[in-house]
């Protein structure tokens, strides 16, 4: 898997101008004026990002994606269990959208199109 640049992680930070470290769109527990803090931190957070990316890379995905697919937030913690390493459900987002993963981006933990049965017991 080639890396993920910083200039990739920007220009999905400029696709997706919803996203950040919290998840994909409004959190309900954020304050709108800490929204761009958060933005920034997931910007910032490249070797994240990266990591997650390579974990997902090692699953098998789906070519769809549905609300019964794994929440990117069950995701998340799943990869933390696995490996030992925090990334926030922003980090595991924007990994999941720069490797093409089908991502349903419906609110703020989105299903997200990897086999449940890729991945390890945790």
């Amino acid at each position: 898997m080639p890396a993920i640049t910083q200039s990739d992680l920007d220009q999905l930070m400029s696709e997706h101008p919803t996203l950040t470290s919290e998840g994909y769109g409004r959190s309900p527990l954020v304050r709108a004026s800490e929204e761009p803090a958060l933005r920034a931190n997931l910007a910032s957070d490249l070797a994240s990002v990266q990591e997650a990316a390579n974990w997902i890379n090692e699953l098998g995905w789906t070519s769809a994606v549905s609300d019964s697919s794994p929440s990117s937030y069950h995701l998340k913690h799943v990869m933390e269990q696995a490996t030992g390493r925090y990334v926030t459900n922003g980090a595991f987002i924007a990994a999941a959208l720069l490797v093409d993963v089908p991502v349903k981006l419906n609110h703020l933990n989105p299903p997200i199109g990897i086999s449940r049965g890729s991945l390890p017991n945790a």
